[in-house]
């Protein structure tokens, strides 16, 4: 009954954040506030009230157009949202009611903003990353502290050391050639922090998974002939992508490592 309650609360607030999250990634990019002013149509300037603020519900009530003008305002509000909270929902079936959930929802809703935005704009905004790094490090003490568990707090910035020293040394190597951009550096400390907040390990595990993420794909683009050797790719989605499977299951990628 308790892992329900955690879910469902999960998927309420993966909603709500997600529904944030739709002001912070047309914003963000253009530098504008994500507080002021309040949401409006983009087409006619109406302001957005409540009823037209119900994550999803809203959505399919107005059949995804402005109550005032009828222009249509796209799927992204309804991709977010959904996706905000498969991520909220994916962490509460890892951590159950441990405090460091919220730290994790931190993470996802982070990630969910930056891949959109990468993906659409090939960009890292250093906003979000700097940003999702504060709120991440602060909500982290408190779980290890909450969990009587205070060396996770020292392992957790280690692993922020780590990451930023990995791709930090990459992008060097690769500054020439132009394949990587400092985004993606300025991303791995947030990663890390989390990733050595398991185990610090597995941060290297995780950095892993995203490059070869991002060597499948780039292989397959190029197969099917929609990319070729200097197509850019934003990378920031495999990074994500290869922390997030890190944290569920990054801890018996390094046991398997250590018994082989």
């Amino acid at each position: 009954m308790e892992t329900t309650g955690v879910l469902i609360a999960c998927a309420v607030m993966g909603l709500l954040v997600g529904s944030f999250l739709t002001v912070v990634v047309d914003r963000v990019p253009r530098g504008g506030s994500v507080v002021a002013p309040p949401s409006a149509c983009g087409a006619c300037g109406s302001r957005l009230t409540a009823p037209d603020l119900v994550p999803v519900f809203s959505w399919l009530a107005l059949r995804g157009r402005c109550r005032h003008c009828g222009t249509s305002i796209g799927k992204e509000p309804l991709v977010l949202e959904i996706t905000n909270a498969v991520i909220f929902v994916l962490f509460g079936l890892r951590f159950g009611a441990d405090p460091v959930l919220v730290a994790y929802c931190i993470l996802g809703a982070a990630l969910v903003a930056l891949v959109w935005i990468d993906l659409r704009e090939f960009r890292l905004p250093r906003e979000i990353s700097y940003t999702a790094f504060v709120l991440g490090a602060i909500a982290l003490v408190i779980a290890a502290l909450l969990n009587d568990e205070p060396e996770r707090i020292w392992q957790a910035f280690l692993g922020a050391g780590i990451a930023l020293a990995i791709m930090g040394a990459i992008f060097l190597l690769a500054k020439k050639m132009g394949g990587m951009g400092d985004g993606d550096v300025r991303l791995a400390p947030l990663l890390g922090l989390y990733m050595g907040y398991l185990n610090p390990g597995i941060v290297p595990i995780g950095l892993f998974f995203g490059f070869l993420l991002g060597a499948v794909v780039g292989v397959v683009m190029m197969g099917v002939g929609k990319a070729g050797r200097r197509t850019a790719l934003p990378f920031g989605p495999f990074l994500a992508l290869g922390t997030v499977i890190a944290v569920f299951i990054g801890q018996q990628a390094v046991d398997v490592i250590w018994q082989a």
